[in-house]
């Protein structure tokens, strides 16, 4: 059994000054969250749980309802605490995939690789390789890094749903910002694929300028999502 954790919970600062969830705007007449859940369906996920805040169920409900394994659940004060608010309602031998709410041009070819490469002590993590020159700042100056070392990371990732809740409770008191580092913590392995450059977290308000782009070239006949 194959489940999925959206994660919609958060304040949406620096999109809207935490006036919007930003997983709830409206992109092309679909909310953001909407786009992922609907590859999930279409890749065969047996359950999904969107991770919401209390006050924003009614509004997440509402573009769930046809959705018969589509369900809510109330989100804690950390990334976390979210995702292991979801994790309770799986079976601990199911694969779970982790996905930012945020993300809503996720592949169904990236869903797929992803869970075909979960296995027992393991997170799969999509990751995309950097482009641009990198300084890190040392003592006040700019210092070269090797760009071919440093790895965005992304979403969805993927492991066994009992090892990820175990995690977290072992590690309560440390705060991850993605489920990996919980694996790296424990010296688990990590297994990399290759991430999507369409896969872009919206963060401010010109990142929906790039969704609309992408969407665009797709309904144009250009590279599908």
């Amino acid at each position: 059994m194959t489940s999925a954790i959206l994660l919609c919970a958060g304040k949406s600062t620096r999109f809207s000054g935490g006036t919007q969830n930003k997983t709830l705007y409206l992109l092309k007449g679909k909310p953001l969250f909407m786009y992922s859940v609907s590859i999930f369906e279409e890749c065969g996920i047996d359950k999904v749980m969107v991770v919401v805040q209390e006050g924003e169920k009614e509004d997440f409900r509402k573009f769930i309802s046809t959705f018969g394994n589509v369900e809510l659940v109330i989100g804690g004060k950390r990334r976390q605490d979210s995702v292991t608010n979801a994790l309770n309602h799986f079976n601990d031998d199911e694969k779970v995939l982790v996905h930012d709410g945020a993300r809503p041009l996720i592949g169904k070819e990236l869903v797929k690789m992803v869970l075909s490469k979960i296995q027992p002590q393991t997170c799969v993590v999509p990751v995309i390789s950097s482009e641009d020159a990198l300084r890190e700042k040392k003592c006040g100056k700019l210092v070269s890094i090797d760009r071919t070392k440093v790895f965005r990371m992304q979403t969805p990732q993927g492991c066994v749903a009992g090892e990820l809740k175990k995690l977290y409770r072992k590690f309560s008191d440390t705060y991850f910002y993605d489920d990996a580092a919980a694996f790296e913590m424990a010296k688990l392995d990590l297994c990399v694929v290759n991430g999507d450059k369409k896969n872009v977290k919206v963060t401010t308000g010109e990142d929906v300028v790039l969704m609309n782009f992408f969407l665009s070239q797709s309904q144009n006949g250009g590279e599908g999502i």
